[in-house]
């Protein structure tokens, strides 16, 4: 949120811009949602490695669009019927751990090593994988690229969910395709993208350089994600529970409760996570704002590190957030 939309919302103001929304234009927003996803901090600077899987072929880029349409509506599927929360596989130590290995093996085959050329091979067989493998790369990489959008489109695909979920209840049962033209969306530009691509110059050594300048953004990627996994193996403790500053509070969802017993009201929960952008950007932006600033000086604001929102949905009152960040004002 801008400042003046979190304004609006300290101030109880805030209003749904889904509201009344007919079907045809439920659709067509999720569509819009989607497509303007691409332009969040968590997908915007995946768009160098994205060209790179796609290469000059329009049919990859299909390929790719289908694999972020199947794994965006699958999610958004799942947290509607099921309550999944986005941004939990995000927490996962693991999970970034293996991203950041994937990231790491498409820089060595960037800058030329580790390359697998299955063209050598005699046989059909052989010949069909040369043709099959950088298509099946390419839809696994779409989901791939949904999955770590998860934890940056999330006030999106929220918004898009809550309708689903008032539709569907009133007995509309088509709204649950909606998270699917949330994908559909999302997954809009990648086909026109392999196409345009086709007019770029023919290969030569030039494109070894452009492979290293792509390797170098790749291994930054690399970094980033390996950098979430130590975070997650090795989280940040003893600060929980301690006065970061005057009216600002620290806490952890083992902690909160205790420090929650102790706060003056109003309180003003702020639940972010080390792996959450949008929750670094509101800090830098919003809640710099003067405005702002001085409307939190009336709010003991109580800062909860949920790396985990499996373990945010536990505490009393959280149990329907579904990303980051989240904030909740308790009186």
């Amino acid at each position: 949120m801008d400042a003046e939309e979190f304004l609006a919302f300290l101030h109880g103001t805030a209003s749904d811009p889904l509201a009344g929304l007919s079907l045809a234009g439920a659709f067509a927003a999720a569509i819009i949602g989607g497509f303007l996803m691409n332009l969040t901090p968590c997908v915007l600077p995946m768009v160098p490695v994205n060209l790179m899987i796609i290469g000059k072929s329009a049919r990859r880029g299909v390929l790719y669009g289908l694999g972020i349409a199947l794994a965006n509506g699958t999610m958004g599927l799942l947290a509607s019927l099921g309550g999944m929360a986005f941004g939990t596989i995000q927490s996962s130590g693991w999970f970034n751990l293996g991203i950041a290995v994937l990231f790491v093996l498409l820089a060595l085959a960037l800058f030329g090593r580790g390359y697998l050329d299955f063209s050598k091979k005699k046989g059909s067989m052989a010949s069909m994988r040369t043709k099959m493998l950088p298509d099946l790369f390419a839809f696994f990489m779409g989901c791939v690229s949904a999955v770590l959008a998860g934890a940056c489109v999330a006030p999106v695909l929220v918004s898009v969910l809550l309708l689903t979920a008032k539709l569907s209840a009133e007995g509309v049962k088509i709204a649950l395709a909606l998270p699917f033209a949330l994908g559909l969306g999302m997954a809009l530009p990648w086909p026109f993208a392999g196409a345009g691509m086709q007019v770029l110059p023919k290969p030569g050594a030039w494109m070894q350089y452009v492979n290293r300048a792509f390797g170098v953004v790749v291994l930054l990627f690399a970094a980033w994600y390996g950098r979430l996994a130590y975070l997650a193996f090795a989280p940040a403790a003893g600060n929980a529970g301690s006065v970061q500053s005057a009216g600002i509070v620290e806490a952890t969802p083992e902690t909160f409760e205790a420090v929650l017993a102790g706060a003056k009201r109003p309180v003003l929960v702020d639940c972010w996570a080390t792996w959450c952008k949008n929750c670094k950007a509101m800090e830098r932006k919003t809640f710099k704002d003067p405005a702002v600033a001085g409307e939190l000086e009336k709010f003991t604001v109580i800062r909860l590190q949920a790396e985990d929102i499996e373990e945010l949905a536990k505490l009393p009152g959280f149990e329907n957030v579904k990303g980051l960040p989240a904030f909740a004002i308790i009186e």
